[in-house]
């Protein structure tokens, strides 16, 4: 089987899909829900949509992509066959407000119009996609209900054993002049051997942005930039030589220098919280899955579906 792409639009043609009960050769199925050929084909199509014609036919891209509708497909019959057991559905009500939110989102209808052609898709397409993703969420949201935050205990112990993540950088607090010219630069440089202050020569000459503020560039973690990293060798109040860069040639000196050090707990105690939850989230809905996985029947014809061609052609 072959499937065509053109640039951002669908078209689907193909040779096997011709042939007698081809389009309905069932590829995937889960728990008596079938995913037919040509539903296959069409979803491949739509995923592939937006890439070149080039990128469309790599073999990895095509297969990743492949092996993400399969199983995206499994993910979403056992979500809505869980979901209607425990009595969890998606109200007209809720889904149109859904709808809506993203429409407003566009200047008109005409807009959202457009872009859903842009896309290749029709809006009952577009609408049981929004369906099936709120569908997805509600469950989610309901299997972490129950989940309760971490306690102090373990964020303590998640700081303790994850220091690394709370540290913060040496870094140093710049000034600088930034001219055009190496011969401003030197001019500059005498200048500051006269005693002339690096604040309001910046004011007065300097090209970069903190000019104005009188050259503050503020503080700069190492190894974040080239051009400052010399200061990582120098002294608090100490002026650099000049150094040219591909913004011009420039002059700075250290206002300032801070250690590298570890956040305090306090500080990072939100955070902690944060992640710890999105764990035990993640974690009771791949719980969930697995169980799903094991108490269902899936079928796929692998085979079929890696015999599964896209080809592109020039409108």
């Amino acid at each position: 089987m072959r499937l065509f792409l053109l640039p951002a639009v669908l078209i689907l043609s193909a040779c096997n899909l011709s042939k007698p009960n081809m389009t309905q050769k069932v590829v995937v199925d889960v728990d008596g829900r079938q995913m037919t050929a040509q539903a296959f084909a069409q979803e491949l199509a739509y995923r592939l949509k937006d890439q070149d014609a080039l990128s469309a036919k790599d073999p990895k891209l095509v297969q990743i992509t492949k092996a993400r509708i399969v199983e995206d497909f499994i993910v979403q019959t056992m979500t809505e066959s869980w979901a209607k057991e425990h009595g969890l559905i998606v109200k007209a009500e809720d889904l149109e407000n859904e709808i809506k939110a993203v429409q407003k989102s566009y200047p008109d209808d005409l807009a959202f119009q457009q872009a859903l052609a842009e896309e290749g898709t029709t809006f009952k397409a577009w609408k049981d996609r929004l369906a099936d993703s709120v569908l997805q969420k509600r469950v989610a949201r309901h299997l972490v209900e129950k989940i309760t935050p971490p306690s102090e205990v373990e964020m303590q112990a998640y700081y303790q054993g994850h220091k690394p993540e709370f540290t913060v950088a040496e870094s140093a607090q710049v000034r600088q002049i930034l001219v055009a010219a190496e011969s401003d630069a030197r001019t500059m440089e005498n200048e500051l051997k006269r005693g002339v202050r690096m604040t309001d020569l910046a004011k007065k000459y300097s090209i970069s942005p903190e000019g104005p503020q009188g050259g503050m560039v503020g503080w700069i973690e190492k190894g974040l930039t080239d051009v400052f990293e010399p200061a990582f060798r120098m002294k608090s109040g100490q002026r650099s030589p000049i150094i040219k860069s591909t913004f011009g040639y420039h002059i700075f000196e250290v206002a300032g220098r801070k250690p590298s050090r570890a956040k305090p707990y306090a500080d990072v105690k939100d955070d902690i919280k944060r992640n710890l939850i999105e764990k035990k989230e993640q974690s009771a809905y791949l719980a969930w899955l697995e169980e799903q996985v094991r108490k269902s029947r899936v079928f796929k014809d692998q085979e079929f579906i890696d015999a599964l061609k896209v080809e592109t052609r020039v409108q």
